[in-house]
């Protein structure tokens, strides 16, 4: 992940963005956190939009519909991934999940006592995650 004062930074960011909401907050129309978290949105619908051709017969029998999706996440994911289907969006959603879960684990120092090398773990996490997707990563 970098040297120690990137680390800081991007633990620091993560928190702001997905750390837990203040009660009773409301953030303000743009700004950095609103930005950032629709990179993250738009760039893991990228990444499911493009595996689906690789993936989508793997969720043939999804029943998801639209209408079980927030509608701010539909205006971010729809306009830009038009043929994205409703089951490519909760794989979006699973893929997050996913990687938000490693990452989380990182940010609050839970890995480095587990692994001397969270780079090298998260590296293959990544890996077999585009595998599952049915596409081979490039080395």
């Amino acid at each position: 992940m970098g040297s120690a004062t990137e680390r800081d930074t991007v633990s620091v960011k993560f928190r702001l963005i997905y750390g837990d909401p203040v009660p009773g907050y409301q953030a303000p129309e743009g700004g950095a956190a609103p930005d950032a978290a629709h990179r993250v949105c738009t760039g893991i619908a990228a990444l499911a939009d493009a595996a689906w051709p690789h993936t989508g017969r793997l969720h043939a029998r999804s029943d998801f519909q639209w209408s079980d999706f927030d509608a701010g996440l539909l205006g971010k994911v729809r306009p830009a991934f038009p043929e994205l289907p409703p089951a490519g969006v909760a794989l979006a959603l699973r893929i997050w999940g996913h990687l938000h879960g490693l990452v989380s684990l990182e940010i609050y120092g839970h890995l480095r006592t587990q692994t001397v090398n969270p780079d090298k773990l998260f590296h293959e996490e990544l890996t077999q995650l585009v595998r599952s997707l049915g596409i081979e990563p490039e080395e």
